[in-house]
């Protein structure tokens, strides 16, 4: 009774449609694996690029948080009658509170993190003392 059901509903179309479909079928489960795979993969990379961006992140923000330490002992604690010293303290303070606590596409955090950087090392240099930081790539956590 199948049959007839199969050949019943056959009856209803044109053989170049049924053709049509057979030829079809490969296509379209190569379009359905395509969009499974697709899916997947993006889910996948969103869980690496979470990670990278997070450990990045932190390693930025440990740095961040070590300037902005450094900077406050020196603004305390800052030898007196050196305007020029004071001036450039309270510079990379500023720079170090503006830079983006959040994620903002717009902002070039790499540009603004070498320019604290520069800063930092200039006072440094003012201080005659040694940057002792580690630099980022020989962080881990």
């Amino acid at each position: 009774m199948q049959d007839d059901n199969i050949a019943g509903s056959s009856a209803d179309r044109d053989i170049n449609d049924v053709f049509s479909d057979i030829f079809l079928i490969e296509n379209r489960a190569f379009e359905q694996s395509f969009n499974e795979g697709r899916d997947q993969g993006k889910t996948e990379d969103n869980v690496e690029a979470f990670h990278l961006g997070y450990h990045r992140g932190a390693e930025i923000g440990a740095e961040i948080g070590y300037y902005a330490a450094v900077t406050n002992h020196f603004i305390q604690n800052k030898p007196p009658g050196d305007d020029k010293l004071t001036k450039e303290l309270a510079t990379l303070k500023q720079m170090l509170v503006e830079f983006p606590r959040e994620n903002n596409q717009e902002v070039d955090i790499i540009a603004q993190l070498s320019q604290i950087r520069a800063k930092f090392k200039k006072i440094c240099a003012v201080l005659k003392i040694q940057p002792t930081f580690p630099e980022p790539n020989r962080l881990s956590f």
